[in-house]
């Protein structure tokens, strides 16, 4: 399908961009999510699975870790998915899920082999997101990765593009190794797609190098991705989100909730078009 870019309010969009040109890219920052929203959500009209899902579809580990894998989407994405339960029993369930599957990897096998295989051959970048990373780089604006995914793979994503932009700072779900490459763990508070908002970055020197940059552009492809910056104080944002599929259903939503929506799992041109002007 074509890619569609849909502007909320075009009055407001405008305004909230002059007010990005004026101040220029060194008050700029960016805050985005990684699976779907950097990453495509479809090749070929075939779904691509998350990072995470990738390793329970790609029969990288047992059969046994397998089933369970499964078993446990099954109990647990309806409650993540539920309009009706309240968020803090959700936020409980899918801390039980996420720590619950961390204990069947470890037990199964999970390595660093693995980790580089997902990265060089299971996700694909979104059209012209190369092309975002060198002009962030160039422009000097720092990016923030916020990700519920596993941030081995992504900065072997990065690694394996040759992202090698010092600006860039990925907060996620990082493994702890063994000396044989082996899986034992998380490091740190788990990272699931409902408590990117629980995270602090005040006390990171990241943090230090871009608290004085009062505008933000956030990147995402769920309602939930907004929380990404409650807590943090700006001047202006311009949120910008992917709505891959389920458009008819979704899109009033996704409408009220970001000033730009980007339809059919699109390119990253809009968003790099409004960089060209941010000098």
């Amino acid at each position: 399908m074509k890619e569609k870019v849909i502007i909320s309010n075009p009055k407001e969009f405008e305004e909230k961009k002059k007010v990005f040109i004026t101040a220029g890219a060194k008050q700029v920052r960016i805050v985005t999510d990684f699976d779907r929203t950097l990453s495509k959500a479809f090749d070929k009209k075939k779904k691509i699975h998350t990072i995470i899902a990738q390793i329970r579809e790609g029969n990288y580990l047992s059969e046994d870790y397998t089933k369970k894998a499964f078993e446990l989407h099954a109990k647990y994405y309806p409650i993540e998915m539920s309009t009706t339960i309240p968020l803090k029993e959700k936020k409980k369930q899918m801390m039980n899920w996420w720590g619950t599957h961390i204990k069947y990897l470890a037990k199964s096998g999970m390595n660093k082999k693995i980790v580089k295989d997902v990265a060089k051959n299971k996700i694909i970048l979104r059209k012209n997101t190369l092309e975002f990373f060198e002009m962030i780089k160039k422009k000097k604006i720092p990016l923030l990765i916020l990700s519920a995914a596993l941030g081995d793979v992504i900065e072997e994503i990065l690694k394996i593009n040759k992202i090698n932009y010092k600006g860039i700072h990925t907060i996620s779900n990082f493994f702890e190794f063994d000396k044989k490459g082996n899986v034992l763990g998380y490091k740190g508070k788990i990272i699931h797609s409902l408590n990117k908002n629980e995270f602090e970055i005040k006390d990171t020197t990241f943090y230090k190098k871009i608290k004085d940059r009062k505008n933000i552009l956030l990147l995402g492809d769920t309602l939930d991705d907004l929380q990404m910056v409650e807590g943090i104080k700006y001047n202006e944002i311009i949120q910008i989100g992917f709505l891959n599929n389920n458009i008819e259903e979704n899109l009033e939503q996704y409408k009220k909730a970001y000033d730009v929506v980007i339809l059919n799992d699109g390119s990253m041109n809009f968003v790099n078009k409004l960089l060209k002007q941010i000098k």
